[in-house]
């Protein structure tokens, strides 16, 4: 009987055995701890590393970046010198202001609250927001949103002036709103005035903001170009280191709103100097009514406006010192510190007879027959004449051609300013009769056929001598913008004309036509050598500096720039010679009774760019300008007067009144 289940095969078994792996060890309790410990070990150390750098090595840093978030220094406006006239006069007063400051970088960052804060400022300064646009107020000029982001990208905390000066209503209101108003300040300033005006502006000149492209020169001298004003012009310009002053500092406490909460400390600020000049002002006043008036005299008997420019000056003669300095037009220098500034510079820019510009030292002219002294004691040193030397004046001579002389319809014909000739005279006649032919001869000489000859100076001899009285070169006075004239030569005219030298052009320069040009401060100069003797000394209008304290820092000292090389007695024979101009010549109007005066007039033909815009240059005949100078008393000189009047005619007739008065007013003090 079979089994109801077969019997189980028993298994094979391969003939290599298999084992499984046994399991990892597991890491032991040790060995994890030491691990933790190491891994907490290097996190304290970094965050201890951490530390050292935030408290030692960047501590000091991070203290100051705190300090400068709580403390803020503002800078201590140095209250600028003061200027004033020999007997103590101010010509400048620092008045308080109120300007408008905006720090761009505290101002709010969302747009919204930014554009209603320009608006406001827009409403309140009457400034247009955009460049170009209007304000509220009607203002126009530079956007507020350009000038503070144009500041914002090149310095964002630091402070922008957006106006100056601000009424006191405006200004007391903005420092009420100033917690709602981030980033804007009000601060009181001082701002510079000019309690002359007009009567100094071209000496005393003015303040302004610091040209742009100069920022990088005065930042480096202390300044900054956002807030500070420097002279610009005059001797506000050229002393401006003396009257500038030292910024103090105030250290003040804020809180989280930029709100003063304390001052930490105070580092007052230094006044500039007390500088006197040597100008007087009384005399200034008299010697501007009286030009004024002449020109106001000579566009009324023209009927029409004929002039408007002219010059005095007056200088003592022993020492340099400028006395009075007149130079018409002139402007308002108050203008420049002023909201009008816009407008009434683009008026004074466009005037053509320039009332910015100082003509006593910057405008050149033809010196006419004012510059005869000159070649006369030229000629006297140089043994062309003696005193008692006399040359014929037929009243014109005739130069021929030196090409063609049998050609009369080439030859030059050089007149004398009295048609029918002065005579025969001598270099005291010359002088006083102002005898053009008599000094066509002395200057150039005379070589026609039939006639004798007389050698005069020549033009190598005559420009060393122009050079000898200064001219071609600036006096050095110390106002910026001085002309240096111009002494023509052979080489010169070669250089501009391609021509060479004639000799009518020595004649020419003989009587101070030509090519000859001066400043009227060099041609006074020059006079001023023949009253005193010889000596050049360096004009100036500094009589001495002190602190505000009134402690003396530097006295005037005459400054010799030359001697002349003319004997005593020749410079004596043409004071004669001027003397005689007053007493019995062509300056008879310049007589003071009591007071024996020397001068010589001038009236010099030419016609310039103001000429010809006028039209007053059409044929052949040119615009006569009137010169006058003179010097008193004769005998021992005290003061030197020129006086020029462009368009002004004979200088006999229309300057030497205008010395007179000036004269008259100096000794009548």
């Amino acid at each position: 009987m079979s089994e109801p289940y077969p019997p189980r095969e028993p298994e094979a078994l391969d003939s290599v055995a298999v084992f499984r792996s046994p399991p990892p060890p597991r890491p032991s309790p040790h060995l994890r701890l030491i691990l933790w410990a190491l891994f907490i070990a290097l996190a304290f150390a970094g965050l201890g590393y951490r530390l050292y750098r935030l408290q030692i090595l960047e501590g000091p840093g991070y203290q100051a970046l705190g300090e400068r978030n709580r403390l803020r220094v503002i800078p201590l406006e140095a209250p600028r010198g003061l200027l004033l006239d020999r007997q103590g006069r101010p010509l400048v007063r620092n008045d308080p202001a109120f300007r408008v400051l905006v720090i761009p970088g505290d101002l709010p960052e969302d747009p919204t609250r930014r554009e209603a804060l320009f608006q406001q400022l827009s409403r309140w300064l009457g400034m247009p927001v955009e460049s170009g646009g209007a304000s509220a107020q009607g203002g126009s000029g530079p956007g507020i949103r350009d000038r503070i982001e144009a500041a914002a990208r090149e310095a964002p905390f630091r402070p922008l002036v957006l106006k100056e000066p601000v009424d006191r209503e405006v200004a007391f209101r903005l420092m009420e709103e100033g917690s709602r108003l981030p980033g804007v300040r009000v601060e009181v300033t001082l701002q510079r005035h000019y309690p002359t005006g007009p009567l100094t502006a071209h000496v005393v000149g003015f303040v302004g903001r610091i040209p742009a492209e100069q920022a990088t020169r005065y930042q480096a001298e202390g300044y900054d170009p956002a807030v500070d004003r420097v002279g610009l012009s005059g001797l506000e310009y050229a002393l401006e280191s003396w009257l500038r002053g030292t910024k103090g500092a105030r250290y003040v406490e804020e809180d989280a709103l930029g709100r003063p909460v304390r001052v930490l400390a105070e580092i007052p600020p230094q006044t500039g100097a007390r500088i006197t000049l040597t100008l007087d002002l009384q005399l200034q006043a008299a010697a501007r009514a009286a030009l004024q008036a002449k020109l106001e005299e000579l566009n009324r008997i023209a009927g029409r406006e004929i002039t408007r420019r002219g010059v005095v000056l007056a200088m003592r003669p022993t020492t340099g010192e400028i006395l009075a300095m007149v130079s018409l037009p002139d402007y308002d220098n108050n203008l420049f510190v002023s909201p009008d500034l816009p407008q009434a510079y683009r008026r004074l820019v466009e005037d053509p007879f320039a009332p910015l510009l100082n003509h006593a030292i910057a405008s050149q002219f033809a010196p006419g027959s004012s510059f005869k002294p000159i070649v006369a004691a030229a000629a006297l040193q140089e043994g062309v004449i003696t005193p008692r030397t006399r040359l014929f004046d037929p009243g014109e001579i005739v130069i021929p051609n030196r090409y063609f002389p049998n050609d009369p319809g080439l030859a030059q014909h050089f007149f004398c300013w009295l048609r029918s000739g002065h005579g025969w005279q001598d270099v005291v006649d010359a002088l006083a009769n102002s005898c053009n032919v008599f000094f066509y001869k002395v200057a150039g000489g005379y070589d026609v056929p039939g006639e004798p000859v007389f050698e005069g100076l020549g033009i190598e001899r005559l420009v060393r001598y122009m050079h000898a009285f200064g001219l071609g070169h600036p006096t050095g006075i110390e106002l910026p913008g001085e002309a240096a004239g111009q002494v023509p030569d052979p080489e010169w005219k070669r250089k501009t004309f391609g021509e060479t030298w004639s000799t009518g052009d020595t004649y020419n320069l003989g009587i101070g036509q030509g090519y000859l040009l001066v400043t009227p401060l060099q041609l006074l100069n020059a006079v001023s050598a023949i009253a005193n003797g010889g000596t050049l000394y360096r004009p100036t209008l500094v009589r001495e500096i002190a602190g505000p304290d009134g402690r003396l820092l530097k006295a005037f000292q005459p400054e010799v720039i030359g001697r002349l090389p003319i004997a005593p007695e020749h410079l004596t024979v043409v004071r004669e010679g001027m003397v005689a101009a007053v007493e019995r010549g062509t300056a008879v109007r310049a007589q003071i009774p009591g007071i024996r005066i020397a001068g010589k007039t001038g009236t010099a033909e030419f016609c310039d760019d103001l000429a010809l815009r006028m039209g007053l240059c059409a044929g052949r005949r040119l615009p006569s300008h009137a010169w006058f100078i003179a010097f008193a008393p004769a005998e021992a000189p005290e003061i030197a007067v020129l006086v020029f009047i462009w368009n002004g005619g004979e200088g006999s007739q229309n300057a030497a009144p205008v010395a007179r008065e000036v004269l008259e007013a100096y000794f009548q003090r």
